[in-house]
């Protein structure tokens, strides 16, 4: 039996004490070369009673890969995010990679910067979900990083992409207010020109269009994804001669927003404004009333793109892409 954990333990004296040589022991950190598995055992034990701490930086340059994953979301104070980033981490930690996290902070030029860190970090690999991730890719692949998108849907065509339906989110969302009653609904968007707020609103007109409602654009209102900007976007339409009824926020941070603004004025949720969200984070169950929200499964959709990555990774660019769609569900509680 070997002595406890020696700090400083080298490959050396790993190799010494499991009786084989430097090189053998490389395989085995390394994975790139066969050993048996008798003489992997060994070395595994080895390594564990020496207290053995592979050096990092060593097996990246061994294996020429960084073994870092970035992973750029759109806002790091919504919940959403964290929830998606436990499930990248749980699919590709297992592989040996860890992941680095950036946020785009909802703007472009954030999330411009953060892919250009992450290149510059020398990452294996970027899942983006944030908007842009069209404009990101092609950076990316120059620079030989493997690229998966995270919510930028169908329009990017030659990207591994992991979404959900967005439109039909929204359209479902709507449907519900239309249908609970005679309802004056609104809807406070994200940015209009970019995923998702761009196919959430015509999930929006959609569905009014189909339950004989005209558009009214004095009824549709520009959110940035945070709670103040759904605050003030529900101001904007509460001060209206003829104000909503009901209203859609196109992700449960700004519905949060919107309640605020309501109970602000005094209004009763849902009795003089039903309100739904997406997203179910869990403050949408906390809230009291609760929130009536769409779910999307972040962690579902995490792990998806973790797995993605990994297949894209070992393919490499030529592969074809591919687009999977995840499943999202209504949950309706006490807000509308």
């Amino acid at each position: 039996m070997h002595s406890g954990l020696k700090p400083g333990t080298t490959i050396a004296a790993v190799a010494e004490a499991a009786k084989v040589s430097k090189t053998t022991v490389s395989h085995v950190l390394s994975g790139k070369r066969p050993v048996s598995e008798a003489t992997r055992r060994n070395v595994l034990r080895v390594m564990e009673e020496l207290g053995f701490q592979p050096n990092y930086f060593a097996q990246a340059l061994i294996a020429n890969r960084s073994l870092a994953v970035a992973l750029i979301v759109q806002d790091l104070t919504n919940p959403y995010y964290p929830l998606l980033g436990r499930g990248l981490e749980r699919a590709i930690g297992q592989a040996g990679y860890v992941v680095m996290l950036f946020d785009g902070a909802a703007q472009p030029e954030a999330a411009e910067a953060a892919v250009k860190t992450a290149i510059q970090r020398r990452v294996d690999g970027v899942v983006i979900a944030t908007a842009g991730a069209e404009r990101a890719a092609p950076m990316l692949r120059q620079a030989g990083i493997a690229v998966v998108a995270v919510g930028s849907g169908p329009s990017v065509a030659d990207l591994d992409w992991v979404s959900a339906d967005d439109e039909l989110i929204a359209y479902d969302a709507v449907t519900h207010l239309l249908t609970r009653g005679p309802r004056r609904v609104a809807t406070i968007t994200g940015p209009a020109n970019a995923s998702p707020g761009a196919q959430r609103l015509r999930g929006y007109l959609r569905a009014m269009a189909d339950q004989g409602k005209p558009e009214d654009q004095n009824l549709i209102v520009a959110g940035d994804w945070t709670r103040d900007g759904g605050s003030s976007a529900m101001s904007v339409l509460l001060d209206l001669p003829d104000r909503p009824t009901a209203v859609f926020c196109a992700n449960d941070v700004m519905a949060i927003g919107a309640l605020d603004a309501a109970f602000g004025r005094g209004l009763r949720v849902p009795y003089d404004l039903a309100v739904v969200g997406v997203d179910d984070i869990e403050a949408a169950a906390l809230l009291r009333p609760s929130l009536t929200t769409i779910r999307i499964p972040a962690l579902e959709i995490g792990r998806t793109a973790g797995a993605l990555l990994l297949d894209r990774l070992a393919q490499g660019a030529a592969a074809p892409s591919r687009h999977i769609l995840v499943q999202h569900s209504l949950i309706v509680r006490e807000s509308g």
